[in-house]
Formats: C-alpha cells, structure tokens, sequence
C-alpha cells in the first residue's frame, strides 16, 4: 500500500457502473453496487492519502446516473460539458465540500489535448458584425465574464402545432423563455 501511495497522487476510476464488488448482490451498475463499490473506493483513497475521481455516467436529462446517495459521499460533483461539435469544454462545479460551486473552467480542445481558456481569450460570438436574428450580451459564469450570441430563427408557422428547436440550452428552459417572450 505505500508503495502505491508513494507512486500515485491522482486515481482514476472510469466509470463507477463498471464496477463491482463480489461479495455484493446485483449486476455491475446496481444501486448496491455503485453504493459499495463507490464507499470502498472513498475509503481507499482516504487510506492511501491521493486524490480519487470517480467518474459517473450521466442520464439524458444531464443527471448522474444510479443512486443519488452518490452524490451526498463524494467530496466534489464536476460536470465536463462540450458541444459534440464543439472544441470548447465547461467544467462546471454543482457540489464542493471544501469552496464555492458558482465558478467554471473554459478549455479548448487542441491537437496536443485539453488547454485551459483565460477569461480574456472566452469568445462565442459568431464573426464580429451585427446580424439579423442575433443579439450579442455578457454573462458572468462566477467571476468570469463571457461575451455570447444568442441566434433565433422565427417564422410564421401554420401547422396547429408548431415545433421549437433549441441548440445549446436545455429544451425545458428553452420552452419557458419562449414563454416569456410570448407574455411580455
């Protein structure tokens, strides 16, 4: 055991539904499995003193999957988030034991791998000229302010029921902005 605490800081385990316990019943991803298999692993880490990530799957809807009782015994929940298209990743804190969950990091997908975004370097807008259909504004994700473009295409539908799209914003939150809109 030192001499892995001696050659390891950071463990990685990828993904906690691949992992199981034989003394435990259920299938590689069961709720008892991941329990136990995640509270072994936790308490591993504590003995040899390094830095364990679980990593997790996560549900269409972009909730972890399995127990929620997963959540509540690790330190720290990261989500990693990109466009499949995209070169830009989001690491986004929604549980800290230790500091704040309001701040983010950008990074950039390159040839050599992931390099982190400064908050001078964040632009997603879309060419430099104002268009038809596009409102450019600022956000502030934690203490970094990111210039967006916010696009919409609008047109006059004749169909009962008409279909709304969203790229890049949950389609629920999508359909309460446009609801909004619609009041105001």
């Amino acid at each position: 055991m030192n001499r892995v605490k001696d050659l390891y800081k950071i463990v990685v385990v990828d993904s906690i539904q691949v992992v199981g316990c034989e003394s435990v019943t259920g299938g590689m991803g069961s709720v008892t499995q991941i329990k136990e298999s995640a509270f072994r692993l936790i308490q591993l880490a504590k003995k040899m003193g390094v830095a364990m990530f679980i990593v997790g799957h996560v549900t269409k809807d972009g909730e972890v999957a399995g127990p929620k009782l997963l959540e509540h015994m690790v330190d720290t929940v990261l989500y990693f988030e990109g466009e499949k298209n995209g070169d830009l990743r989001i690491l986004r804190t929604t549980k800290n034991r230790f500091g704040p969950t309001d701040e983010v990091g950008v990074f950039k997908m390159e040839e050599k791998g992931l390099r982190e975004i400064k908050s001078d370097e964040i632009n997603l807008i879309n060419g430099n000229e104002a268009k038809v259909g596009s409102a450019i504004t600022l956000i502030v994700e934690g203490s970094r302010p990111i210039c967006i473009e916010v696009q919409a295409l609008v047109t006059e539908s004749f169909a009962p029921m008409p279909k709304r799209v969203f790229a890049g914003i949950d389609f629920n939150r999508g359909q309460l902005l446009v609801a909004i809109a619609q009041k105001n």
